[in-house]
């Protein structure tokens, strides 16, 4: 279910990560990667610093996002990591940026990671609903790991959030009433 490039922006919307198996849901698409989201940077942290040219800087910065768009919609999510990495690196205030390194280390299955990229996106953008589905993946991800009752909790909370702010996802819809209905698979990783 990818979605086109919008506005010369590069938007590459619920690709699927493979991830079907570790949270036990039939999906196809558990995490969103994502392009504008409708912030800009206004300042990037040590740019006084660095002896490149703010022209450069976001050359770079283009270059690499374009990087790890490329390789995260072929599923070549540790490849596509290091383009995110550095184009975070280049722009931190980036939040599309962000949103697609988090999901690069959820995609090689490093949750814990992107739920704390997740939470620091919130605190900027604190409505945004493909960052709350998101962290409700990684926290089902995170419970299927250490089987904690507490990360399956957190995570209906964030896809509840998620449905808060945006109605209309039937697929958040079925993990909420898979995750209230139905024991969380014990195997098969």
């Amino acid at each position: 279910m990818s979605q086109s490039i919008q506005n010369n922006q590069f938007v590459c919307k619920s690709v699927v990560l493979g991830l079907i198996a570790v949270v036990g849901f039939a999906c196809t698409g558990c995490s969103n990667f994502g392009g504008d989201k409708g912030v800009t940077v206004t300042r990037v942290e040590g740019a006084g610093t660095d002896p490149v040219d703010a022209q450069e800087r976001q050359r770079r910065f283009k270059s690499a996002y374009e990087y790890g768009i490329k390789f995260a919609r072929q599923k070549r999510y540790a490849e596509a990591l290091a383009g995110f990495e550095e184009a975070v690196r280049l722009q931190p205030n980036s939040v599309p940026a962000q949103f697609n390194l988090a999901a690069c280390y959820e995609g090689i299955g490093d949750p814990l990671k992107a739920i704390g990229i997740y939470n620091r996106i919130l605190r900027v953008q604190p409505n945004d609903a493909d960052c709350y589905h998101n962290l409700g993946t990684s926290y089902m991800k995170m419970h299927h790991l250490d089987r904690s009752p507490q990360w399956k909790k957190l995570a209906v909370q964030a896809w509840q959030r998620s449905l808060d702010l945006r109605p209309d996802q039937p697929q958040v819809r079925e993990f909420l009433a898979r995750a209230n209905t139905k024991p969380v698979r014990q195997s098969g990783f």
